[in-house]
């Protein structure tokens, strides 16, 4: 079967930087308990996760015709028409993002900038109770997101046979007719994005210290780990 060049190599790099980021942070939270020194860690992968973020929104204003979000399907109209066509017949195929992971895609990236803000509130002291919450509940809700869109692109696959499953990898769907392939993978974005993961990772490392759990960075410092100190101070405050 002929092939359609669907997705761009930045796209790509985000989608697994921005799966691997998450899967990193989600589990030191879960596995790590939150007054070792390793707990901070997860925060650090959520920095760059909401960095990356911003470049995909950026990139979505002036990357390939996949990438940009005025290609995306978000009409309530069509959403619905899309998931009744799931359900009940093989549905339509598109070259870029089908309306059900339109809406994950974005939903995805709010998620993402909200759960960034809750934890930076939570570093910064302020109302750390009532943000704590706030990231939990948004933690949560990315994670259903994920499991349906995960479900979505196994039921597509299951459906079409189309490699789908595999586009995030090589780019690449199942010719569709009517759809014009991307005119070029953009490699040399891609070797800037992947220049900004490994610049933001070191700086970060850098200028985190492990002893306090304390980041100096971007003209601010930022309270990552548990600090006995701040803890005796957030209980002061509550009283």
């Amino acid at each position: 079967m002929e092939n359609s060049k669907a997705y761009d190599l930045p796209v790509r790099i985000f989608h697994w930087a921005f799966a691997l980021l998450f899967v990193i942070s989600f589990s030191i939270a879960k596995l790590i308990d939150d007054d070792s020194t390793l707990y901070s860690y997860h925060m650090l992968s959520g920095i760059i996760m909401v960095s990356i973020v911003i470049l995909r929104v950026v990139w979505g204003f002036v990357g390939s015709k996949t990438s940009k979000f005025n290609t995306f399907k978000l009409r309530p109209s069509e959403f619905i028409t899309y998931m009744k066509l799931v359900i009940s017949t093989k549905s339509k195929r598109y070259l870029g993002h089908n309306p059900a992971s339109s809406y994950a895609a974005i939903f995805m990236m709010i998620f993402t900038l909200g759960i960034g803000f809750s934890g930076l509130m939570m570093s910064l002291r302020i109302n750390k109770h009532f943000f704590e919450e706030i990231h939990e509940l948004l933690v949560n809700g990315f994670i259903i997101i994920v499991l349906i869109h995960i479900a979505g692109v196994l039921l597509h696959q299951l459906k079409h046979n189309d490699g789908m499953i595999f586009c995030m990898f090589n780019g690449k769907k199942t010719k569709i007719d009517g759809e014009i392939d991307i005119k070029s993978n953009h490699p040399l974005v891609a070797f800037a994005f992947v220049l900004f993961l490994i610049g933001m990772g070191s700086y970060l490392l850098k200028n985190f210290d492990r002893n306090t759990g304390k980041l100096n960075a971007f003209g601010s410092q930022l309270q990552l780990g548990e600090n006995e100190h701040d803890e005796h101070e957030d209980d002061d405050e509550e009283s």
